[in-house]
């Protein structure tokens, strides 16, 4: 049995309107249509950045990507409860793997928009799959799925996304300001893992595991 762990600053607010949304989702959208959903926000997003190449006003697209990904994303695993049609391997894999995509599309099309360099966009992306694999680690091991570290899980990071993309919008690039944002997010995920990691090892070894 796997335990969700959700302490984020915004768990409770988000559980509340999941379910809202949820209740009122029609029946033929069903938790595959929302993962799907979820993976074409990332590809929009991708493709606004990729765009905003060529003008700013394309930011808003990427902006419109990032909270369709939030709201498929977050509402495929709530459908499914709701309705007693939990799958949880196949959830599980699936939640997954489309978050591993969706991931490297957002930061990805980041590197390529006039907002941030690629070589800071891909050590944020690395940072985040360092986090993910221990994640995953700690659910196999001990059956804890953790989704928030620190107060701040995905709706947080979708948050920040929609912000940062927003004041790109409005401000237009900014040398070396969304760089050292998204660094800072980097080092965030990086102290994270290190932190949990040694301490998950500690444990093991002094329970002689």
């Amino acid at each position: 049995m796997i335990t969700r762990v959700n302490d984020s600053l915004l768990a409770v607010a988000e559980r509340r309107l999941l379910d809202r949304l949820a209740a009122v989702v029609a029946p033929r959208v069903t938790a595959d249509a929302c993962s799907l959903a979820g993976l074409a926000g990332a590809i929009l997003c991708c493709a606004g950045y990729a765009l905003s190449t060529l003008h700013r006003a394309f930011i808003p697209v990427a902006v419109a990507g990032v909270a369709l990904h939030w709201c498929g994303d977050a509402l495929d695993g709530t459908v499914a409860r709701l309705r007693g049609e939990d799958r949880p391997r196949y959830g599980f894999y699936v939640d997954h793997f489309l978050d591993t995509v969706s991931q490297i599309l957002f930061f990805v099309g980041l590197g390529v928009s006039p907002l941030a360099s690629m070589p800071v966009a891909l050590l944020t992306l690395v940072a985040l799959q360092a986090l993910n694999i221990l994640v995953l680690l700690r659910t196999v091991l001990i059956g804890e799925f953790r989704l928030s570290f620190g107060r701040l899980g995905p709706t947080e990071a979708h948050v920040a996304l929609i912000l940062l993309g927003l004041s790109g919008f409005v401000t237009g690039p900014l040398p070396y300001v969304y760089d050292t944002l998204l660094a800072a997010g980097a080092v965030f995920l990086c102290v994270q893992t290190l932190t949990v990691g040694f301490r998950e090892a500690r444990g093991f070894r002094d329970a002689g595991a």
